[in-house]
């Protein structure tokens, strides 16, 4: 998945219900700037900070909606990764 942010509100960067019934390894990283990042819920800014060009990458994670990114400055940020799942 690529994605990246439009405006100062939090967005649905990849929807799991979509496309698995649940992830369980994720892999990304985030570009252009700075993001809040969240699993299952929208992101807000005290969720998971991710700095630009640094990533997260887990494999025996649960995520069984939706992951979310909302930039962290007045630069839209772009977030691209994988998912593995079932």
């Amino acid at each position: 998945f690529t994605v990246s942010t439009t405006d100062a509100n939090a967005m649905t960067a990849v929807d799991i219900t979509a496309s698995m019934q649940e992830c369980n390894k994720v892999s990304f990283v985030v570009e252009n700037g700075p993001a809040y990042v969240a699993f299952d819920e929208d992101a807000t800014t005290s969720t998971m900070l991710v700095p630009q060009d640094e990533g997260y990458f887990d494999d025996s994670v649960y995520i069984g909606s939706k992951i979310s990114i909302l930039r962290a400055t007045s630069t839209n940020a772009r977030i691209r990764g994988i998912i593995w799942g079932r």
